[in-house]
């Protein structure tokens, strides 16, 4: 569950509504692969891969501006170069979620976020969370994948454009 809550916080981080989407950090378009850590737990890093183009990064922000506007109170979003700053509060179930998140990008190819998060009441048993995220071009998408797919580590497979109200 930690690696779904870490999913849509950076999903909501890499698509949320910026007043100034021009200075927003680009996404180099072909495969990515993304390391998720929830710290505090014994579970090994979840890794997965995901194929993106221009139309899948705007299907993204679409999603995630959704996902916001439902979820989320309060989202202030700072962009200062090459690094994105957000603070948001979100609720997640019957749970108050306030988080500070960073995201730090290396050019177009690689970022690294952090989420601090804190639940009340708690979620899931927890009250306070950290979750990293490691993210890094690798090239073109294979012949297998299309845009939009997302490969989990147990090899789940699911593509955003799939998604009820997502255009095709």
């Amino acid at each position: 569950m930690n690696v779904l809550i870490a999913l849509l916080n950076t999903a909501m981080l890499l698509t949320a509504s910026i007043a100034s989407a021009d200075e927003f950090p680009a996404r180099k378009p072909g495969l990515w692969e993304v390391v998720t850590t929830a710290g505090g737990t014994n579970a090994p890093p979840n890794k997965s891969k995901l194929c993106i183009d221009k139309a899948t990064d705007e299907a993204l922000q679409a999603f995630g501006t959704a996902a916001t506007s439902k979820m989320c109170s309060k989202s202030q979003v700072r962009v200062s170069g090459k690094v994105v700053a957000v603070e948001s509060t979100c609720q997640i179930g019957t749970s108050q979620q306030t988080s500070r998140s960073t995201l730090t990008f290396s050019g177009d190819t690689a970022y690294h976020t952090q989420i601090n998060a804190h639940f009340d009441p708690p979620f899931l048993g927890k009250t306070d969370s950290v979750t990293t995220q490691d993210a890094k071009w690798s090239g073109p998408c294979p012949a297998d994948m299309r845009p939009g797919d997302i490969v989990t580590a147990s090899g789940m497979r699911m593509n955003i454009r799939d998604m009820p109200g997502e255009k095709r």
